[in-house]
């Protein structure tokens, strides 16, 4: 099995907590219960919960780094097999890295949409539809119908948000740009800049975002040098972060957000059940499973092997977080 088809792992995991969610549903009907029970005891399976064996594919995903690894440390150098253990050991490293890259990105589905929900007079497509993570936020200045405003620009892939805030300190939808569509010009201190017909403004640490979407152009500044710099280093890494996205299949599809934040809020709303927890923030997925308080845990534990699989470099941005 190529490295491409074992990514397929990363699917599963995530849609995981969807599936325990769908499965309870139905295990509360005594029919389906029944029923359940029926083709295991007619199987002739060990007596596990139906949770249990949807856990089992990611205990092995889990599995198959470590017992490689154990493999190439007895296996000599000189054996015939020794290059295909070691490359199927880096192989299986790199799938596991992937796939706990892509359950990072599902954290923060949450995220964002709590995010979106603290904005007034939001226009436009749900920041859920377009954008998986937050890369940031800046203070600046946005000159529009001739007047200089302070605004406060929230940075997410593909789309930059821009936003003010009233006198609650609540923010206020602006407006957007699509990042995917739009050209950005690094502005030299002290250049005259035409607004309208009637004014003309000498900016400093400004620049140009042109929106070819929305056929619009921004005019920004902010207050220091460095601030500037970190903006613009930031619109950089999010142009790296989506190319990433592309290149190594890590952009989650919208139905995938969708039911992934469907199952969050269920289960935010469950104290009289507890599921494997597969989405939490900073975790691999042999942690998240040797941490899970699912029912069918202890009864599965015995088959989990867990081991922390080191995540994919990034580089970081130079925003701070919001």
């Amino acid at each position: 099995m190529k490295k491409e088809e074992f990514k397929k792992y990363s699917d599963y995991c995530i849609n995981h907590p969807l599936s325990c969610l769908e499965l309870s549903k139905l295990e509360n009907n005594i029919i389906y219960r029944n029923f359940f029970e029926t083709c295991r005891l007619q199987a002739n399976m060990i007596e596990l919960k139906l949770e249990a064996f949807l856990l089992t594919p990611i205990q092995r995903i889990c599995q198959y780094p470590l017992q490689l690894n154990e493999l190439l440390k007895y296996t000599s150098y000189e054996h015939k097999d020794f290059n295909n253990i070691q490359h199927a050991l880096h192989t299986m490293r790199d799938v596991a890295s992937y796939i706990n890259e892509r359950k990072r990105r599902m954290d923060y589905v949450e995220i964002i949409h709590k995010w979106q929900h603290t904005v007034e007079c939001w226009q436009g497509k749900d920041i859920l539809v377009t954008s998986t993570q937050g890369l940031g936020r800046a203070d600046a200045y946005l000159y529009q119908n001739g007047k200089k405003e302070p605004v406060i620009l929230f940075l997410f892939d593909h789309v930059l948000i821009i936003c003010r805030k009233d006198r609650r300190s609540t923010l206020i939808y602006i407006g957007r740009a699509d990042l995917d569509n739009a050209e950005i010009e690094d502005l030299a201190d002290g250049k005259g800049i035409r607004l309208d017909d009637e004014n003309l403004v000498h900016v400093f640490f400004s620049w140009r975002l042109h929106d070819r979407t929305q056929n619009k152009t921004f005019l920004f500044s902010h207050r220091t040098p460095l601030d500037k710099i970190q903006m613009m280093d930031a619109l950089e890494y999010e142009r790296a972060c989506v190319k990433e996205n592309l290149t190594k299949g890590l952009e989650v599809p919208l139905y995938t957000r969708l039911a992934s934040l469907k199952t969050q809020q269920y289960l935010a709303n469950q104290s009289t059940r507890a599921f494997p927890c597969i989405t939490k923030q900073h975790r691999s997925v042999s942690a998240i499973l040797r941490a899970s308080s699912s029912p069918c845990s202890n009864q599965a534990s015995s088959l989990t092997t867990a081991i922390y699989h080191t995540p994919l470099r990034r580089r970081k941005a130079s925003l701070p977080r919001f």
